[in-house]
């Protein structure tokens, strides 16, 4: 190799890395879409989902799982650095699951003692368990994508942040096809549903985004 040839390679290498934020939002918009047309393809969209988005009880079910995929992006971020494990603050997904619980415990005493069981089960559990795991996998892995070329220093931790984040992008979706309107069914189901998707991602990331 010629010396000008070995300089120019020196100094290209030397470009900084674009910032970890920019390259996950540039494929993060995408994976949203993508999530939706499957989810539209498959499952379709409620057909009052004008009248639903218009009930504050329904409605709360979208403004929980956008404020969890908000913050978890947020976290998961933060964690990307290799020092975001002691300035990152986790006290938001307090918030986000405490209202969540205010919302179920609200729904308890407002239902009628005959209706709960019926109010929780609903008629669509297993789609729910099902589909939003799956609707989840455009969504987690894609940001498994962006945030590998950050440096988490807590692999497993920023594993199931992302799947907090993935799954709450997915349960926001899938909510646009729901039609159970109680906070007994989608706090209970939604929540375990992500659950299940947080374990498996903080299990991959332990593996994958570690350096």
């Amino acid at each position: 190799m010629k010396t000008d040839d070995l300089i120019r390679v020196l100094a290209a290498d030397t470009l900084p890395e674009p910032p970890v934020s920019g390259r996950l939002w540039s494929v993060l918009l995408p994976a949203v879409v993508v999530t939706l047309l499957a989810n539209w393809l498959a499952l379709g969209l409620r057909p009052d989902l004008v009248q639903a988005l218009g009930n504050p009880v329904s409605l709360m079910r979208f403004v929980l799982t956008c404020a969890l995929a908000a913050v978890s992006i947020r976290i998961a971020l933060g964690l990307a650095r290799p020092e975001g494990r002691g300035v990152v603050r986790f006290w938001p997904l307090a918030v986000v699951a405490g209202a969540a619980l205010a919302m179920l415990i609200w729904a308890y005493v407002a239902t009628p003692a005959e209706a709960r069981q019926m109010a929780t089960v609903g008629k669509t559990m297993w789609v729910c368990l099902v589909f939003i795991p799956i609707l989840s996998v455009v969504p987690v892995a894609t940001l498994f994508w962006a945030l590998r070329r950050g440096a988490t220093t807590a692999p497993a931790l920023a594993g199931a942040v992302i799947g907090l984040a993935g799954s709450g992008i997915a349960a926001t979706i899938y909510a646009t096809h729901c039609t159970e309107d109680s906070p007994l069914f989608y706090i209970t189901w939604y929540s375990l549903a992500i659950m299940g998707v947080t374990m498996v991602s903080a299990a991959i990331g332990a593996r994958v985004l570690r350096w």
